[in-house]
């Protein structure tokens, strides 16, 4: 009996718990061992929080830095690790920072090149943890972000309609040049934040009950995006256009259910129904059709002489001059302009060798989770994050999105998801199967 019982015992006892343990380990490493950190509540609500205080970014660092940084050294000290995978994407990015660092030594304007390459390795670093996090854990970690995601997004759609429509005391605190921006600094980055809890509901409508889809992520889905359309961000716009249309192309490419592409058409349909009551609403309000035909055109930055398109031309020109670049954050007073595309913003900071670092982070994301979202598990939240992701990196082109922190945050979730799958197995040669 006492062998049954000690046998019984055993089979309860943790793998980790049985396993020897050396005299000189640390207590603390002992006692993050036997936890499994990101499969915890404690870990759940964390993650929540973190993202749902991530629509308050008036001033730097954010509380969402501040939290983040906390919870990072908490879940590494209770045991997170960091999966060995992340080593390309990771090092891609390091290059980066090298450039940076390069470019940097004969920098004009050192101190901002400082600050600037500061905020990079942290924005690297939480692409880490994102990754670690959701490889770990990826039902409940993912659950629990895109938790905190729907209610930071909702908020700060409805903190834009409100004021923007003026339905809130004290709202014009709440605009830029007129244009709904919330609790952001900026309308071009409140928009694109809004992107991905948008189709994040789009895919819910698609996956749930007729109730559910209807009356709840309906009405979700068509908050957020007003909000979006507030901000009157062309490449906000841009964005949600092309992740709608990747995550349906995707997703009808490979549903995860037998009717999903029905429902597509069918959602697309009432959706389209709702957003058109919405915004058809919003520009009978005079103020917002008129910011709107002024939006639709080319605006007098973008085309006349030393704007959008010449300075581009001119930061091109100074990065094929200085193949190292110029340091971080240096041509917006040396050049009187931003570069307003990431890539050239790069190429024009780090030279060539942050241009290929970026350029291989961006591509191995891209390639490798193209191939996952046709297979993998957990398909429709990992298209949601890649749809979202590949039409980020588009908007790129007309938009800085260096230290844009949701870029960071939905890299590590496509990495995360893609780690945290099983091995796909070969199956067995002809010349092998049935033989002993």
């Amino acid at each position: 009996m006492s062998d049954a019982l000690s046998g019984t015992m055993a089979s309860r006892v943790p793998p980790h718990a049985m396993m020897p343990v050396a005299d000189n380990v640390p207590s603390s490493m002992l006692w993050g061992r036997s936890i499994d950190i990101a499969n915890t509540r404690f870990a759940a609500v964390m993650l929540f929080t973190l993202m749902a205080i991530a629509h308050y970014v008036l001033r730097e660092p954010a509380p969402y830095d501040l939290m983040l940084v906390a919870t990072a050294g908490i879940f590494l000290m209770l045991g997170l690790r960091i999966p060995s995978g992340v080593a390309l994407p990771f090092v891609c990015l390091v290059l980066v920072l090298l450039g940076y660092m390069i470019g940097g030594t004969g920098a004009k304007y050192i101190d901002l090149s400082t600050r600037f390459l500061m905020t990079s390795t942290y924005a690297t670093l939480t692409f880490v943890f994102f990754t670690a996090v959701v490889a770990a854990s990826p039902d409940k970690a993912l659950r629990a972000l895109w938790g905190g995601y729907i209610f930071a997004g909702v908020t700060a759609a409805s903190l834009g309609i409100g004021g923007n429509l003026g339905l809130i005391p004290g709202g014009e605190e709440l605009l830029g040049a007129e244009r709904a921006k919330a609790l952001f600094k900026d309308p071009n980055v409140y928009g694109p934040f809004l992107v991905p809890p948008a189709l994040y509901a789009i895919w819910r409508m698609t996956t749930r009950g007729f109730a559910p889809a209807v009356f709840f992520w309906g009405p979700i889905a068509t908050v957020i995006v007003l909000g979006l359309f507030l901000s009157f961000s062309r490449g906000a716009w841009l964005h949600l256009m092309l992740s709608v249309f990747l995550f349906a192309i995707i997703t009808s490419m490979a549903p995860e259910t037998r009717n999903q592409r029905q429902r597509i058409v069918l959602i697309a349909i009432v959706l389209g129904v709702m957003l058109t009551l919405a915004l058809g609403w919003a520009i009978t309000i005079p103020e917002v059709r008129e910011l709107l035909e002024e939006r639709l055109g080319l605006q007098a930055y973008d085309t006349r002489q030393g704007g959008r398109f010449s300075g581009q031309l001119d930061a091109l020109k100074m990065a094929m001059s200085h193949p190292f670049g110029i340091g971080p954050n240096n041509w917006g007073l040396i050049g009187g302009h931003d570069t307003h595309n990431v890539y050239l913003n790069v190429f024009v900071s780090g030279g060539f060798i942050s241009l290929i670092g970026l350029v291989g982070a961006f591509g191995l994301t891209a390639i490798r989770g193209f191939r996952y979202a046709m297979r993998g598990p957990r398909r429709g939240v990992f298209i949601v994050a890649y749809a979202s992701f590949i039409g980020l990196i588009a908007e790129a082109i007309i938009i800085d999105i260096n230290h844009w922190r949701h870029l960071y945050l939905l890299m590590g979730m496509i990495w995360g998801l893609m780690l945290a799958a099983p091995p796909v197995l070969k199956p067995p040669t002809g010349n092998n199967t049935g033989r002993a």
